[in-house]
Formats: structure tokens, C-alpha cells, sequence
């Protein structure tokens, strides 16, 4: 605590220091130092965002370069000091500065930032992906193979770099990852290729298209056969249980084949329709006929077509997402900075909001959602403020249905 305080004091003193030698004519963008750098580089350079919002406010220049030829944008990439990278592009810093040799920030975090936190958010702000520099012809990508910076890499590709680039010797990021014999990166770019090629195929083109539905029509007919091979008369449970394993097993390769990344996370939600298609089948044609009082079968009914309906709700439904335009979020990030009010901790890096209290960052939905609650697997969507309340009403018509079926099915084995 006590050093908390000396920190904090320290700081302030610098600052009213830095603020009583420009009121006395110190010159603002004055070069100097081993590194011949301002004093807005050496700010950046500290990690001091107070000082550089102070530097910046009395009109300090961040496009001027130091003796190594970064700018302040760079040399904040170079630090890993996230919150001033995000000030300095709100207050109007260009994201694809080049440096004296063409180096953009991407190409600069993607060569020699270690991990994936400085390439993920530049690429928040749209950089040129295939800008290449002026001396080898690089890309980031190209930068990232070279440098063996596997998360780089992966976001890169994410985001749809051009693997088709080549270096002013010829040389694809392939290329490059084979010189490098770096394994793990070459099945990355070799596994990226094939899917980008499978994308133009015009069959291929029509399944993806259609996935979500081939992705339910898979489970439905999964658990079809499921049911048939566990109902079949003979006894033999090594029979039974190696058909059921043909079965998982067949699943899997057939989804792996026709069903990309993006929409594999859809697979437990069409699990679940799956076996709630199945369940109401079962109520209607085995169940129903034996039924000698009709009133009994009431709720279950209005089960049936309640877990439908909010499950719709809860799916649908924004489970309270927090929007904002681009203008909105970097006066947001100026506003904050300028106030000592940037703590990561509270601000979004990755939808460039402030989060407001209960409120969590979902990777799956790449959202924050305010008062999160979780992101479903069963309905592929978070559940928040918007659409809790759908979900517990289909949780609790789901129970309804399930109890009663199970209540009727162990009447029907023991009668």
C-alpha cells in the first residue's frame, strides 16, 4: 500500500514538473538522448500514459521518429503498452504508420512481440493486411512465419491475410515456414490452404451454405440409429456396442468433413434439438394412444410447445450485448485516458467498451454481454440480461417433459 502511494506521488510530481517546464518554454518535440528520441518517446517508452496524454494535450507530435526510425505508435507496439497504442490511434494516429523501411505496427508486432495481445488488437482497428515493406517485400505475415510467432500467425490467418504474397525473393509464408522447419506453422498454413481452396469449390460452396442443416439432419439420424441398435432382439452387447461405436465414430469424421470451425459450435445445440425431436415423437406415437385421461396429458402438451417457443426466445433474444460505434469508442478511449480512468480491467480490449459492472467478455460470441450469466452450449448463444428469463422457462419446460417421459417410459419396461 505504501508503495502504492510513493508510486502514485511520484508520478504527479513528474507530471507537474513536466507541465511547469513547458509553461516555461521547454520545446515540446525537442530530440536528445542516446536513442535521440522526444519526450514523448521516452513517455511511451515507460509505459507512462499520464505523461504522453499530458505531452499530446501541450502538442507534441507522434509521427515524429527517433533515432531508430519508430514512431510513437511503434515504440508503444515494440513496449507492449496496450492503453497507449489505443490512445494514440483515438486521438487520430495512423494504424498503418510506416517507419523509414515501410515496418507498419502489425508487421513490428507480428516480428518481435512475443504472444498474441498487441497483433489481436491492432487488428481491431482494420490494418492493411498485405501491406508489404520496402525492403524484402514482407507482409506481417511473412514477418510472423520468419519470427516463428505461432499466435501471430493464427490471427493473421483468422483475420484472411493473403498466403499468395511473395518476398522480393519469391517466397510464400509456405515458403518461408519450410526454410524455418518450423512444424507446427507449416500444417497451420498447409491446413488454412486446403480450407480456402475448398471454399471455391461450387459444391462445397452449397454444403457450407447449408450446414446448419446437415449439421441437424446428422444428429437426427445419429440418434435414430442409436435407438435402432439398442432395440434390436439380439442379445449380443459386443454387436451392440461395436455398431454404436461405428456409429459415433462415422459421426465425427462426416462433421469434421462438412462442417467448418465456425459452426461446429452449433453441434450440442443440434444434439439437443436432436433428442427433443425424438422425445416429443415418442410421447406422440407411443404414449398418447395409451392415454386414458386426456387431462393428464395437458402439461406435458404445453411443455412440448413451451420448450420450442423459448428456446426461440432465448436464442434470438440480445442477451444484452454492448454496442458502439467506431467514433463512440475511441472518444471513449480518449475521454478515459485523459481522465486516469484506462484500467484494462474495466475496459474491453477486444470491443474497445468500457464494461459496465457484471458484465464479461464471451470469446465464443466475441461480445460483452452486461450482467452475464454464461454462454450456453445448448443454444450456442451467452445468456445475460436480454434472455435469462427465456432460458429458465425453457430450462423448466425441458424438465417438465423429460420427468414425464421417463415416468412413462419405466411404466412401460416394468408393465
Amino acid at each position: 500500500m505504501f508503495l502504492c502511494f510513493v508510486m502514485c506521488s511520484l508520478n504527479l510530481v513528474l507530471l507537474l514538473l513536466c507541465r511547469y517546464y513547458i509553461s516555461k518554454g521547454a520545446v515540446v518535440d525537442q530530440l536528445g538522448g542516446d536513442l535521440n528520441s522526444t519526450p514523448l518517446h521516452w513517455a511511451i517508452r515507460q509505459g507512462h500514459l499520464p505523461m504522453v496524454t499530458l505531452l499530446l494535450k501541450c502538442g507534441a507530435d507522434p509521427s515524429l521518429t527517433d533515432g531508430a526510425g519508430f514512431s510513437s505508435i511503434h515504440l508503444a507496439v515494440l513496449f507492449q503498452h496496450i492503453p497507449i497504442v489505443a490512445y494514440l490511434i483515438s486521438k487520430g494516429q495512423n494504424v498503418d504508420t510506416a517507419d523509414f523501411s515501410g515496418l507498419r505496427p502489425l508487421m513490428l508486432s507480428a516480428q518481435q512481440v512475443v504472444g498474441p495481445e498487441p497483433t489481436s488488437f491492432l487488428l481491431k482497428f482494420n490494418p492493411s493486411l498485405n501491406a508489404v515493406d520496402n525492403v524484402q517485400k514482407n507482409t506481417a505475415l511473412h514477418w510472423a512465419v520468419t519470427s516463428g510467432n505461432v499466435s501471430a500467425v493464427e490471427l493473421l490467418l483468422e483475420a484472411g491475410a493473403n498466403m499468395d504474397i511473395k518476398t522480393v525473393k519469391g517466397e510464400t509464408a509456405l515458403d518461408l515456414a519450410i526454410q524455418t522447419q518450423n512444424c507446427f506453422v507449416i500444417y497451420m498454413l498447409m491446413e488454412e490452404g486446403r480450407m480456402r481452396s475448398k471454399r471455391n469449390n461450387r459444391l462445397l460452396r452449397i454444403m457450407e451454405k447449408y450446414e446448419l442443416f446437415l449439421l441437424l439432419a446428422s444428429c437426427l439420424t445419429v440418434l435414430w440409429a442409436i435407438g435402432y441398435v439398442m432395440n434390436l432382439s439380439s442379445d449380443s452387447w459386443l454387436l451392440k456396442g461395436c455398431l454404436l461405436l461405428f456409429l459415433l465414430v462415422g459421426m465425427a469424421l462426416s462433421v469434421r468433413q462438412s462442417v467448418g470451425v465456425k459452426n461446429l459450435r452449433y453441434l450440442p445445440t443440434a444434439l439437443m434439438l436432436s433428442s427433443v425431436f425424438w422425445m416429443s415423437v415418442t410421447w406422440f406415437f407411443w404414449f398418447m394412444p395409451d392415454v386414458t385421461n386426456a387431462i393428464v396429458e395437458i402439461p406435458v402438451m404445453f411443455s412440448l410447445v413451451g420448450r420450442l417457443y423459448f428456446f426461440y426466445k432465448a436464442w434470438r433474444t440480445d442477451p444484452g450485448y454492448i454496442m458502439s460505434s467506431e467514433k463512440d469508442k475511441k472518444e471513449n478511449i480518449a475521454a478515459l485516458a485523459e481522465a486516469g480512468c484506462l484500467d484494462f480491467r474495466t475496459f474491453c480490449t477486444s470491443c474497445l467498451v468500457r464494461k459496465p459492472l457484471r458484465s464479461v467478455h464471451r470469446v465464443p460470441c466475441d461480445s460483452c454481454v452486461a450482467r452475464c450469466d454464461q454462454h450456453s452450449l445448448w443454444i450456442a448463444q451467452c445468456i445475460g440480461v436480454g434472455n435469462y428469463h427465456y432460458y429458465l422457462l425453457f430450462l423448466s419446460s425441458l424438465t417438465v417433459t423429460s420427468v414425464w417421459l421417463l415416468y412413462r417410459s419405466l411404466l412401460c419396461m416394468y408393465q
